[in-house]
C-alpha cells in the first residue's frame, strides 16, 4: 500500500527526514537551503520558489550545496534501511513516486549513491548506456551523412551538394537534440541548463577573444 497519496506529501517527507539530518549533524538548513529541496520547473512546487532560486543563486555554491544535500540523503538512507524498515519503504515509496516529474531534489538523490534502491530497474551501468545511446545516435547520423557523401557524384557547389549539407545540417541539429534529451532524462532539467549555460558563456566568450 502506497503510504503517500500526493506529490507534496511525499516530498514534504523526504525535505523533513533531509532536514532532521542535517539537524543531527548540527549544522540545520537555512530557510534557503531547506525550500531549494523543493524546487521544480515543471512540477508542484512552493508558490514562491522563483525568488528562493534566485536568492539561491545570489548566496550559495551550487556544487556545495549539491555536496551536503546528498550526504545527508546517504546518510539518513542508509541508516534506515539498516535500523528502521518502515522509513525506508516510505523512501523508497516517496522517490519512486516522486521520479515521475522532473525534481532538482533528485540529482541530490543520484550523487547520493542510493538511487539504485529507489529504481532498481535502472541498472548500475546505466549512465554509460545513456553516453552511449547519445553518441551512437549522433554517430549514426554522421555516418550516414559520409556515406551519402561518398556516393554523391564530384561536383562543384552545386544544387545536389547544397542538398547534402542541408541534410548534414539538419542531421546534426537532431543528433544534438537527442543528446540532449538523454543527458535531461538522466540528470534533470536544471543540471543540464546550468552545463548548457557555462558551455555557451565559455564558447561566446573565446570567440569573443
Amino acid at each position: 500500500m502506497d503510504r503517500f497519496s500526493s506529490d507534496p506529501e511525499a516530498l514534504e517527507f523526504v525535505v523533513s527526514r533531509i532536514a532532521d539530518e542535517a539537524q543531527r549533524d548540527g549544522d540545520p538548513l537555512s530557510e534557503i537551503e531547506r525550500k531549494m529541496l523543493y524546487f521544480s520547473e515543471t512540477a508542484w512546487t512552493l508558490p514562491d520558489i522563483t525568488d528562493v532560486n534566485d536568492e539561491f543563486d545570489k548566496q550559495y555554491n551550487q556544487d556545495d550545496y549539491e555536496k551536503k544535500i546528498s550526504q545527508l540523503i546517504s546518510k539518513a538512507v542508509r541508516r534506515a534501511r539498516k535500523q528502521q524498515t518502515d522509513e525506508f519503504e516510505a523512501w523508497i515509496q516517496a522517490i519512486r513516486r516522486l521520479r515521475k516529474d522532473d525534481r532538482y531534489l533528485l540529482v541530490m538523490v543520484d550523487q547520493a549513491r542510493v538511487g539504485s534502491m529507489f529504481h532498481p530497474s535502472r541498472p548500475p551501468g546505466d549512465l554509460w548506456k545513456l553516453w552511449g545511446t547519445g553518441i551512437g545516435i549522433v554517430g549514426f547520423f554522421s555516418g550516414l551523412v559520409w556515406f551519402i557523401n561518398k556516393l554523391a557524384p564530384n561536383k562543384s557547389m552545386g544544387s545536389g551538394q547544397g542538398d547534402l549539407l542541408a541534410f548534414a545540417f539538419w542531421v546534426a541539429i537532431i543528433g544534438l537534440i537527442l543528446l540532449y534529451s538523454v543527458l535531461r532524462l538522466f540528470f534533470g532539467a536544471r543540471k543540464v541548463a546550468d552545463i548548457t549555460n557555462r558551455a555557451l558563456e565559455w564558447l561566446f566568450g573565446f570567440t569573443k577573444r
